[in-house]
């Protein structure tokens, strides 16, 4: 072999060390996305969890009796503030005598903010105001 061509056999310190430069910039950009990806599993984990609570409040509600229209507050399992706001929509349609289709939503926080739960709950005649 000669001695030029033992010369161009493997590889110099600058090509190794952009190798390990390149190895090392798409292990941190890996470790940002799973970071990122975590963070918005997370998120909507909690998300979830805080649907399941309003539709739990809005269920206990429903269960005590008979909805009437107004607003009631409480807090969420992990201390959060909720309002829960009752709406008698037959006002509102131009529905007269018939039974009550109330609004019910669940927010975090106040009236205002916007809702956590929302449906629709057809009452029984006799129910509500009329």
């Amino acid at each position: 072999m000669s001695p030029r061509r033992a010369r161009e056999d493997g590889f110099t310190t600058v090509e190794v060390l952009v190798a390990f430069a390149i190895a090392a910039a798409a292990t941190i950009m890996a470790f940002e996305i799973a970071g990122t990806a975590a963070g918005a599993v997370r998120r909507l984990e909690a998300r979830r969890i805080a649907a399941d609570e309003a539709e739990g409040v809005v269920l206990r509600r429903l269960a005590e009796g008979p909805l009437r229209p107004g607003l009631i507050q409480g807090r969420f399992s992990d201390g959060t503030p909720w309002t829960l706001a009752i709406l008698d929509l037959r006002p509102v349609l131009g529905l007269g005598r018939a039974p009550p289709l109330w609004r019910v939503r669940v927010m975090a926080g106040g009236p205002d903010a916007p809702p956590l739960y929302a449906t629709l709950v057809a009452g029984k005649p006799g129910d509500g105001a009329p």
